[in-house]
């Protein structure tokens, strides 16, 4: 797997032309492969660059990836979804922002447990996450509310495709923290839950 390969990929297919469609981007692809999918695409919600046209569509593809994954099927968009135009020139900057990023994550990711990585209960388990941490980024919600499941998706894909143990259960901890945060806001509303995390 080469993580910053795939990402020059999709740049090269964003320069070809003014717009893209997700169907371009992402071909058929093994079932447990999408995680590369919905890695990349994490990685522009943890960037300080705002996303207006790709936010929806990237949280989409991270659901269906997800959902398809823990289903054993390979990537599927809906047609509609998948035949979108969007600007390549945003497309191209978010990209080349992530490719940093990128290269951070995966400096760290090595085979750690893989008794425990491996297990088939434990993929599902982390596919079904990513499918809610998808959901959850799709979503029109407040300011700052996407980093948290968007690193969550990072950590589990890349403990899926690296095997890394230790990326799993930071990416299970993370979860079960977002889990809170939502539930919060869910419960006593954004302005309340901002002025106890003292913004």
């Amino acid at each position: 797997m080469h993580l910053e390969d795939e990402l020059e990929r999709l740049l090269n297919i964003c320069r070809s032309s003014p717009s893209f469609t997700l169907r371009q981007l992402f071909a058929e692809t093994a079932p447990e492969d999408q995680a590369i999918i919905t890695f990349l695409l994490s990685l522009p919600f943890l960037l300080p660059l705002p996303l207006p046209g790709l936010s929806i569509p990237f949280g989409v593809v991270i659901f269906f990836a997800g959902l398809r994954m823990f289903l054993g099927k390979s990537f599927w968009l809906p047609p509609k979804m998948a035949d979108k135009e969007l600007p390549s020139e945003l497309a191209l900057k978010v990209f080349s922002k992530a490719k940093p990023l990128a290269r951070h994550f995966s400096k760290w990711v090595k085979p750690r447990g893989r008794f425990f990585s491996r297990h088939p209960g434990n993929k599902r388990f982390s596919f079904f996450l990513i499918c809610c941490c998808g959901f959850l980024l799709l979503l029109p919600l407040p300011p700052g509310t996407n980093a948290p499941p968007a690193f969550t998706v990072a950590a589990l894909s890349l403990g899926v495709l690296e095997e890394d143990g230790l990326y799993l259960v930071v990416g299970y901890i993370s979860f079960f923290l977002i889990s809170l945060l939502f539930l919060s806001l869910a419960f006593w509303g954004y302005p309340q839950v901002i002025r106890w995390l003292g913004y």
